[in-house]
């Protein structure tokens, strides 16, 4: 009877151990990448992007990833801005009519991204798609010319076209979705190179083709 006892525990130890050598765990392989490169609108200079992703596999070509990093783009616009402020001096109060003619505004970009990628797995060249949902955090910056400023005793005394307080609203956080496609290239067992592009549409802020490479591991 012992002996019959110690041959089913063997024989159950050895069939556990090939089930789950039959079932791997569902999140297997991770890896980690940073990824620079250029960004550009189509009514804008070109800015750059910073990006560093962990992405792991979800089926053996399907892989979902967070990513993080920054971006600096930029808007060329142009329209001109009059209004007014007030100073004093040696206890005397002044209105000043402020005019100045905005040219560009850029936008610091902080991201975090989730995001999937599918992978047509090669030896050497694996091509992929790719769809990343992002939150933004965004400093916007004004850029304008020197301007011109004049002084008046009064408000009453201002040109009626500057008696209106001019307020920016500038966007502080959007959301964002990404569609890109890439290639991966093997360097070696460990280390890949990949090349990607993305177009993003943002909800606040410009659109934006984004043209990257990167080392992953």
């Amino acid at each position: 009877m012992k002996k019959i006892l110690v041959i089913l525990f063997i024989f159950s130890i050895n069939n556990l151990f090939a089930q789950d050598q039959d079932n791997p765990a569902p999140f297997p392989r991770y890896s980690f990448g940073v990824y620079s490169g250029i960004n550009f609108g189509n009514i804008s200079e070109s800015g750059g992007t910073l990006l560093i992703e962990v992405k792991t596999n979800l089926m053996s070509n399907f892989n979902i990833k967070l990513s993080t990093g920054y971006s600096k783009s930029f808007m060329h616009e142009s329209y001109t801005v009059k209004t007014y402020s007030m100073a004093t001096i040696d206890g005397t109060q002044f209105y000043l009519a402020n005019q100045y003619d905005v040219n560009e505004k850029g936008y610091d970009v902080f991201p975090i991204s989730l995001g999937f990628q599918y992978v047509y797995k090669n030896k050497t060249f694996s091509p992929y798609l790719l769809i990343d949902f992002n939150y933004n955090l965004i400093d916007t910056k004004i850029y304008s010319s020197p301007g011109s400023t004049w002084t008046y005793d009064s408000f009453n005394s201002l040109p009626a076209d500057f008696k209106t307080k001019h307020f920016e609203v500038l966007p502080n956080s959007s959301y964002g979705i990404m569609f890109g496609v890439g290639t991966i290239y093997q360097l070696s067992a460990r280390l890949n190179l990949d090349l990607r592009y993305y177009y993003k549409i943002d909800s606040k802020i410009i659109n934006t083709h984004q043209l990257i490479v990167g080392i992953s591991l």
